[in-house]
């Protein structure tokens, strides 16, 4: 358990932190969907308010996206699979 626990860490001793830094990504991490196939998700900011991301899945399916800070508190989000399968919305958010 130490292995892997030190492989998918997000700190930035792990290997993945370690990665992060030498690729200039803001994000690489190890995840699991809830029949738990992994997969590797890695996306940066390309400016300060616009994250771009991929998921690449063990089964072969990869999914694109996008999120949008318009505003403090509204943002847009989409993405894209290689199945087909799209998404889009409008979201508002608010921290208390």
């Amino acid at each position: 358990a130490a292995p892997a626990a030190e492989l998918a860490g997000g700190g930035n001793t792990s290997l993945l932190g370690s990665l992060r830094s030498a690729t200039g990504l803001d994000d690489l991490d190890i995840v699991t969907d809830a029949e738990g196939n992994a997969a590797v998700r890695a996306g940066r900011y390309i400016q300060e308010n616009i994250y771009l991301g991929v998921e690449a899945g063990a089964g072969g399916s990869t999914r694109a996206t996008i999120n949008l800070d318009i505003t403090d508190n509204l943002k847009a989000r989409g993405s894209v699979g290689t199945g087909g399968d799209t998404g889009a919305g409008i979201f508002y958010e608010k921290d208390y």
